[in-house]
């Protein structure tokens, strides 16, 4: 019972990153079908080009708000670092305050979004709601992770601190790779300067 327990909890918190991987997935295969068999065998599949579609648009949305559940959108904040640690924290609960109200009303236009679509893909007949309800699904994530984020910033400081202060680039750029860059432009720079000397 626990260890189904376990991978229940696991399924629910993962849930975004199945959903776009598996959509993901599909669409790749999918097309990949479609182009073997428009320029081998002459027979493209009509209905192949919908359904890349409609996965599209869940690795879109969906995809979103697994990576803002990680913090993996880029962001600018060059000014934002130079602020005292107190502001810093101020700005970004305000910010993710608003992004509540934000993520909640596209959540309540992609359900309106959905709920009035009548139209129908030509060759498939499917309905434009399983490609408009990835929209509102995402964007539902966001808003309860946002709601997450900002009882966090109250009740776990640290947790929230941590969220934002560590970079993407500082948690996985391989530190091999850095070397071997600084070495390449060490070697540029080298090679500059010896010809400028030649001159």
């Amino acid at each position: 019972m626990k260890k189904f327990l376990n991978g229940l909890k696991w399924f629910v918190l993962h849930i975004e990153e199945i959903i776009a991987c598996t959509a993901l997935g599909v669409m790749l295969c999918v097309i990949f079908y479609n182009v073997m068999m428009r320029y081998i065998f002459r027979n493209p599949t009509a209905w192949a080009d919908e359904l890349s579609m409609i996965c599209l648009a869940y690795v879109t949305f969906v995809g979103g708000a697994a990576a803002y559940k990680r913090n993996l959108h880029f962001g600018i904040d060059i000014i934002l670092d130079k602020l005292p640690a107190g502001v810093r924290m101020f700005i970004r609960r305000l910010t993710n305050f608003v992004f509540i109200f934000l993520f909640a009303y596209a959540t309540y236009l992609g359900w309106q979004l959905t709920a009035g679509a009548v139209k129908k893909f030509n060759y498939s007949g499917w309905s434009y709601k399983i490609m408009d309800v990835a929209l509102p699904l995402g964007f539902l994530s966001m808003t309860i992770y946002a709601v997450y984020f900002f009882i966090m910033s109250f009740t776990n400081k640290e947790a929230y601190k941590k969220r934002y202060e560590q970079t993407y680039e500082e948690d996985n750029v391989d530190e091999e790779l850095i070397k071997a860059g600084e070495a390449m432009f060490a070697a540029v720079d080298a090679e500059n300067g010896k010809g400028g000397t030649e001159e």
